[in-house]
C-alpha cells in the first residue's frame, strides 16, 4: 500500500509540472538555461518529456520517502488529488449516462 501511494504521489508531481498554470514560469525558465539537457534526437528537452520527468520525480519521492522516516504522509494531499480526480471522471461519467437516459438517447 505504502508503494501506491509513492507511486500515485510521482505521478500526480509529473501531472502538476506539467500542467499546472503557476509551475509554468518556473518550467520555462529552467528549459531556457538548461540547453544541455535538450536531446536533439528526440528533439525534447528532458524537463518536457513525462517519462523522464517521472524518473527522476519518482527518485526524488523515494528519497524523501526514505529520509523522514518512511512517512508516508507527506505524499497524502498529492494522493488525495490524484484519486479525486479519478473519482470525479467516474462520477462525470455516470452523471453523462443517466442524461442520456433521461432525455432518451442511447449510446
Amino acid at each position: 500500500m505504502k508503494y501506491l501511494i509513492l507511486i500515485i504521489a510521482t505521478e500526480a508531481l509529473v501531472e502538476l509540472w506539467k500542467k499546472a498554470a503557476p509551475l509554468q514560469g518556473i518550467r520555462e525558465w529552467l528549459i531556457a538555461r538548461t540547453p544541455f539537457l535538450h536531446s536533439r534526437r528526440l528533439d525534447t528537452h528532458l524537463l518536457e518529456c513525462p517519462y523522464c520527468m517521472s524518473v527522476w520525480i519518482g527518485t526524488l519521492v523515494l528519497i524523501i520517502y526514505v529520509l523522514f522516516n518512511n512517512s508516508i504522509y507527506l505524499f497524502g494531499a498529492l494522493v488525495v488529488h490524484r484519486v479525486s480526480n479519478y473519482v470525479h471522471l467516474v462520477v462525470s461519467y455516470l452523471r453523462d449516462l443517466q442524461l442520456n437516459l433521461r432525455a432518451g438517447r442511447a449510446r
